[in-house]
């Protein structure tokens, strides 16, 4: 081909070759004349970064020095703590108590100590484990292991030693006998445990009965929050202790308290499925509404727990089924997200729609599109075809049945199926969830917009199997997105999908998108995908030289080898007659240099401007190029 070729003679050429180069043409200049910018950009941002990092490191010291004043003023704090406990270490003579009275692992020592302790606590802050030396200070140094609560919760102080035992009081001053200490009683049947528990808390999660009953006997509160801001009833109610429950309602605790997360012992019950608790808690006024700090009701954590019966003993009691959270979700979306087919049935047999919106605009049927549940979504279409209740109850009956014909709801699907199965059916072929976008076809997704966007999507993303599904169903292989111009192939290809493009190719894609498809591949490296296209005969001949061109701008040397091996000319020039040797000049790739210069290249053919390759590497600083094409 001759070395200088008039644009004349180019425009003989193909019409989309020509608009291709035009478009290639316009990223050189646009790439070569905003190259300093770029750079000065570049530089201001290095220079703020720099500044970020400065302010950043001065913040750690700051913080690093408050960390050292903190440890500070807590070393320096608590020897006087543990002085202010050593003097009352020494008990007061004590009056005699029944031991049938003194619960589990607490101490018969007065309550004077234990309220001291308390008060000392609560007014100097200091970290839980330094107040727990102070305990162990009180203990007269035999004790080994204090109970956190008995410092903070005077009702329930108690030295615990390691045998589970409790530890006797100290004589007094004036030499009088201790009290006599009464045996530890036998573990709790219910808790299995080797010691006794040490808190109501604890003895309410482990089920012993009779610990509770000795606690609160003892004056526990029975309203006392533990370290997470649990009550015991909340404690009891998702352990699932029924009698306990019981016990703690009946002493006055209180079923609608807020513990951790705001939730009331009602959220924990349902949440764990204990329905006969759940029916208690309601019995005694608990509200069915109340939500929690993240906005799901009792209802709701049930539903997403997949407690069948607790969502169905709810909704009994007046808990509509349409009931949202603080986000608009119904139970039937929360039910969907973790694939819960008993419950869905149920709420959609009670007339929950599968097309309700939450502030985020999604509805269950598009979740479970998302997910895959292809069990779930086949359930909510049929609710979706009709709202009519003799029609759900027929549909009940085949759930996950691949043969229910819908001829009876063509018209309800065309209304309500319109754009909600639309939608589901693109996020089903964008996520490649084959299942659930076979059964949104088959009861008859018919949105042409949809289908075609289902079909470039699943080609995007390289879901052969998707594209398969879509093509047989009767989609445009060739239709293209009315802003992009992208078809199902352009983007294939664009993403190297080369399973993608050959099914295309094979089920009818046109030639004449071949050009453009050719040329994206080799700029973007896509091999696999550029050799399946020139197998297939796509691209004329300048149409190759483009794409040569370009996949040495890309720097793709495996391109270029297989460009040049199907025949492509190895010095074909552009517009501006710059080669394939000058673009990887240009990027200085010289791997794609080393190959183009084995295969015939010439170092002395100048572009439109008298640039030979060595000169642009010249230019931009291209070292690697340069001793290449000087040598």
């Amino acid at each position: 081909m001759p070395r200088n070729k008039s644009v004349a003679v180019r425009s003989c050429g193909n019409a989309g070759h020509m608009e291709t180069r035009s478009d290639f043409l316009q990223l050189q200049k646009l790439l070569h004349d905003n190259r300093k910018v770029m750079e000065e950009r570049f530089q201001t941002m290095e220079v703020r970064f720099a500044k970020m990092e400065k302010r950043h490191s001065q913040e750690r010291g700051r913080i690093s020095n408050l960390e050292e004043s903190v440890r500070r003023a807590v070393d320096g704090v608590m020897p006087k703590v543990e002085e202010l406990l050593a003097r009352h270490m020494t008990p007061q003579p004590l009056r005699e108590v029944d031991p049938r009275l003194v619960p589990v692992g607490a101490s018969s020592a007065p309550n004077d100590v234990c309220s001291l302790t308390a008060n000392v606590a609560s007014t100097i802050e200091v970290p839980q484990q330094n107040i727990q030396r102070g305990a162990q200070a009180v203990g007269g140094g035999n004790n080994k292991r204090a109970n956190a609560s008995a410092i903070t919760n005077p009702t329930e102080c108690a030295l615990v030693t390691d045998g589970g035992a409790t530890v006797p009081p100290a004589p007094s001053s004036e030499g009088a006998a201790p009290a006599s200490r009464p045996s530890a009683p036998p573990p709790s049947a219910a808790s299995g445990a080797t010691n006794p528990p040490a808190s109501l808390h604890e003895a309410a999660e482990r089920g012993d009965v009779a610990a509770v009953q000795r606690f609160l006997a003892d004056g526990a509160r029975v309203d006392a929050r533990d370290k997470d801001g649990n009550t015991t009833l909340h404690i009891a109610a998702s352990s699932g202790r029924t009698e306990i429950v019981d016990i703690l309602m009946a002493k006055g605790a209180a079923v609608d308290r807020r513990g951790l997360r705001a939730r009331t012992p009602l959220h924990c019950a349902a949440a764990k499925g204990h329905e006969t608790i759940v029916a208690r808690l309601v019995a005694a006024g608990a509200k069915l509404d109340s939500r929690d700090a993240d906005g799901p009701t009792a209802a709701a954590l049930a539903a997403q727990s997949g407690h069948a019966e607790v969502v169905l003993w709810l909704l009994k009691q007046g808990v509509p089924v349409e009931a949202t959270d603080n986000k608009n979700k119904t139970l039937l979306m929360y039910a969907a997200e973790e694939e819960n087919l008993e419950i869905i049935a149920h709420l959609l047999e009670q007339g929950a729609s599968p097309l309700k919106t939450d502030n985020n605009k999604e509805f269950p049927l598009v979740v479970s599109s998302k997910k895959g549940y292809g069990d779930v979504v086949g359930e909510m279409l049929k609710v979706a075809a009709t709202g009519n209740t003799n029609l759900l109850e027929r549909c009940l009956c085949v759930v996950g049945s691949a043969d229910v014909v819908w001829s009876f709801a063509d018209e309800a699907l065309d209304l309500v199926l319109g754009p909600a199965g639309g939608q589901a059916l693109v996020e089903a072929a964008r996520g490649g969830r084959l299942e659930v976008m076979e059964a949104l076809l088959r009861v008859g997704v018919n949105v042409k917009a949809s289908l075609e966007m289902a079909l470039r999507a699943a080609a995007g993303r390289g879901h052969k199997g998707c594209i398969v599904a879509l093509l047989d169903a009767g989609v445009d292989v060739n239709a293209r997105d009315i802003e992009t111009k992208h078809t199902a192939l352009s983007l294939a290809a664009m993403y190297g999908h080369a399973e993608c493009v050959e099914v295309l190719l094979q089920r009818g894609a046109k030639k004449d998108q071949l050009t453009e498809v050719l040329v994206n591949a080799a700029l973007e490296g896509h091999l696999d995908v550029l050799k399946i296209l020139l197998r297939g005969g796509a691209g004329a001949k300048e149409s190759r030289e483009v794409a040569l061109q370009a996949a040495a701008h890309g720097g793709h040397r495996a391109c270029i080898v297989a460009l040049l091996d199907a025949g492509v000319d190895v010095n074909a020039g552009d517009n501006y007659n710059g080669t394939a040797l000058h673009w990887a000049a240009v990027y200085g790739h010289a791997e794609c240099v080393k190959e183009l210069l084995q295969r015939g290249a010439k170092q002395k053919l100048t572009d439109n401007f008298g640039r030979t390759a060595l000169i642009l590497a010249k230019e931009n600083n291209k070292a690697a190029c340069i001793d290449i094409l000087q040598n």
